[in-house]
């Protein structure tokens, strides 16, 4: 058994822990300030006591007073610690993971706007550039069987012809295919093949899945025939290169000729020879 216990000298330890103190330099660090004389000979007592008590052994005292420097210094350390319980930590946590999905989702997002605001600036240059839309043509007919015989020469409506075609072809046969009869309407294109005189003119249809095409074939006086303006006009090359001016888009023109019937959507007529206008 020890001879001597420290439980025995109360009075000298509790003035060694009165004195250390933290130290104001680095954090968690302490100090030992000076004893106490009274201490001093309190341990001097313990060590070699008058009273004829057992006097405490110097390697007990060697590894008293460290562990009490130990204690003290932990205690300041643990002065500069914070504690966080475990739920808080979790979530501190879960709170940092969604901060991190809601800055992957607004990316996510802000590329897909980006790619909207492309697309709709594509599709508005689109728009842009597309062709205006012609309205839609009101044009009401008469009926075929109302109609006396067609005779030669006489002036049909083209909008009429492109309709008694759309409500009944072989009717329409019946009355216009290979006869000769002029077409009156508005010029709405034109068509010019390479390398041959003839040239192609549309006349307006009030139904648009119905074409009228008249086949022309120039005068003699021009030695070629082409379109300027985008297409827009017809023109003659005459002796000298002086353009003359044949017809344009939106003019009216009498066009005379032979009816070939309906093919295709398309109502020709071939043998053409424009007329003076009405």
């Amino acid at each position: 058994m020890m001879p001597t216990k420290l439980h025995n000298h109360p009075g000298w330890i509790s003035h060694v822990f009165n004195r250390v103190r933290t130290s104001s330099g680095a954090a968690g660090s302490a100090e030992l300030g000076p004893l106490d004389p009274r201490v001093t000979s309190r341990v001097a007592d313990v060590a070699a006591p008058e009273d004829g008590r057992t006097p405490l052994k110097s390697h007990w005292i060697s590894f008293a007073v460290p562990l009490i420097l130990i204690v003290v210094a932990l205690s300041a350390v643990g002065q500069e610690m914070v504690t966080i319980p475990k739920t808080r930590l979790q979530e501190l946590e879960r709170k940092e993971a969604e901060l991190e999905k809601l800055k992957g989702d607004f990316s996510k997002t802000r590329g897909e706007n980006t790619q909207l605001k492309q697309q709709h600036q594509q599709d508005a240059a689109k728009i842009a550039s597309a062709p205006p839309i012609e309205p839609l043509v009101t044009h009401v007919s008469p009926p075929m069987e109302s109609l006396p015989p067609l005779q030669k020469g006489e002036i049909v409506d083209a909008m009429d012809l492109a309709n008694h075609y759309s409500a009944d072809a072989a009717a329409a046969d019946g009355r216009y295919r290979k006869r000769t009869f002029k077409v009156q309407g508005e010029v709405v294109g034109f068509e010019k093949p390479l390398f041959t005189r003839d040239y192609k003119l549309h006349l307006k249809a009030a139904n648009r899945q119905i074409k009228v095409i008249c086949d022309i074939l120039p005068p003699d006086k021009y030695s070629a025939v082409f379109t300027i303006r985008n297409g827009s006009e017809l023109v003659g090359l005459m002796a000298g290169q002086t353009r003359v001016p044949i017809t344009r888009v939106g003019d009216t023109v009498v066009i005379e000729g032979q009816c070939k019937g309906m093919s295709d959507s398309v109502v020709k007529m071939s043998g053409c020879e424009l007329k003076p206008g009405p």
